[in-house]
């Protein structure tokens, strides 16, 4: 396959840094060449709050990737999440001037330039403008207003915000070590990319990543986002709470979690056993697992019902037909799908990213859909993009064929 453009993808997240390098092929087929992961340092609850650390794990883990695919890159596609993302709905409406009353692509775009026109607060800017639908007159719902008749369109958008500070700082990073931001993407909006069909987002779904530091979500319903947040609490308060109650280094705490924890205690059996580890001098502590379900669930619980309180104080209507898909390494948590399906009063189930050309099973994971969403985003846009340029040069080379023809005639 001959590659055309390679893109790069990077995460930062709380604990682990993630990077993807793929190819994209002239026809727009993605190929995945490399994936790398390094500890992440100088970041808390996803923001960076040391540029120097977070930029040496940065560096790492791209000169990881640059030598496993053979490619150097200089610009990259990264990844935006955390507590101060905002989904806010905005309308921008514009009258249909032309003689004919058809609605144009420029009609749209000045619409959606009105929409984008929102009071934002201080230090508050768009990361992304997501078309829900149009109206046209009284009509509602419409997917596509091109050349349909009519005398005003109102477009329906969801405007997806972040802290400018936070923003400023990942791309100050990334520029630290040489590379060009290309693009920013929601994190929510790069694993429904992966993890999430366009039939599923159709009949109405909830992603849910949970992070380390800070766990997000997307809503969609008819196919469209209708709701972007987040919450400043993820895998590392659960650890942090096992830390405590048990008295462990958050090492041996990690490791407890990981191997024994569940957050939805129903599912225990009551004779299942854990063994704490002997940590200085204290001997290892023989407990049911029930009972470390019982640290862990409370947190888990508080996760999703913050989450469930931004939908409820947004009301945010809609039917969820395809229920909750968890995604991010959180999302492995033994009962995690059965707390949260309990908690928003749907199914639930841990969502995986598709496969790719080139991507090895083991990163066939919910730990990696937002970094693999990246690039598959990006592939998916250079794909509309040259599509559109051969269209184009097909209707000139047509053109020009009739125009020969017609010169003959006459």
């Amino acid at each position: 396959m001959a590659a055309d453009k390679t893109l790069l993808g990077l995460d930062i997240g709380t604990s682990s840094i993630r990077a993807v390098i793929g190819s994209v092929s002239r026809d727009g087929q993605l190929m995945i060449e490399a994936v790398a992961e390094r500890q992440s340092e100088g970041v808390k609850n996803g923001a960076i709050v040391n540029i120097e650390q977070t930029l040496k794990a940065i560096n790492s883990v791209i000169n990881d990737a640059e030598l496993q695919s053979g490619n150097e890159v200089q610009s990259v596609i990264l990844s935006v999440g955390g507590e101060h993302i905002c989904g806010i709905k905005s309308n921008g409406a514009v009258g249909i001037t032309n003689k004919n009353q058809e609605i144009t692509s420029e009609d749209i775009r000045k619409s959606i330039e009105i929409a984008r026109a929102h009071d934002l607060p201080q230090d508050t800017e768009i990361i992304h403008t997501l078309v829900q639908d149009f109206q046209v007159d009284s009509r509602y719902g419409i997917k596509d207003p091109i050349d349909m008749l009519g005398h005003r369109l109102d477009t329906r958008v969801l405007l997806v915000t972040g802290s400018s500070s936070i923003i400023q700082n990942e791309r100050k990073c990334v520029q630290k070590a040489g590379l060009q931001v290309q693009r920013m993407i929601l994190n929510t909006l790069a694993d429904s990319e992966v993890a999430l069909s366009q039939e599923e987002k159709e009949i109405g779904a909830i992603i849910i990543n949970i992070g380390s530091g800070t766990t997000n979500m997307i809503c969609y319903s008819q196919g469209s986002p209708v709701f972007a947040g987040g919450v400043a609490f993820g895998g590392d308060n659960v650890t942090a709470d096992i830390a405590y109650i048990l008295q462990l280094p958050r090492v041996a705490a990690e490791s407890i979690k990981i191997q024994y924890g569940s957050c939805h205690t129903p599912s225990i059996s009551s004779d299942e056993m854990v063994i704490t580890p002997a940590v200085g001098g204290k001997p290892s502590l023989r407990m049911p697992r029930k009972e470390l379900g019982k640290i862990i669930e409370p947190r888990m619980a508080e996760i999703f019902s913050l989450l469930q309180g931004k939908l409820d104080k947004e009301n945010i209507q809609g039917s969820f037909g395809s229920g909750i898909i968890l995604v991010g390494g959180g999302a492995m948590l033994s009962g995690a799908s059965e707390l949260a399906a309990e908690i928003f009063h749907l199914p639930a189930k841990v969502g995986f990213p598709v496969a790719i050309g080139g991507l090895d099973r083991q990163y066939i994971d919910p730990a990696y859909t937002t970094v693999l969403g990246l690039v598959k985003m990006e592939a998916k846009k250079y794909r509309e993009i040259s599509s559109h340029i051969s269209t184009r040069a097909e209707k000139e080379r047509l053109s020009r064929k009739m125009k020969g023809f017609f010169s003959k005639l006459f």
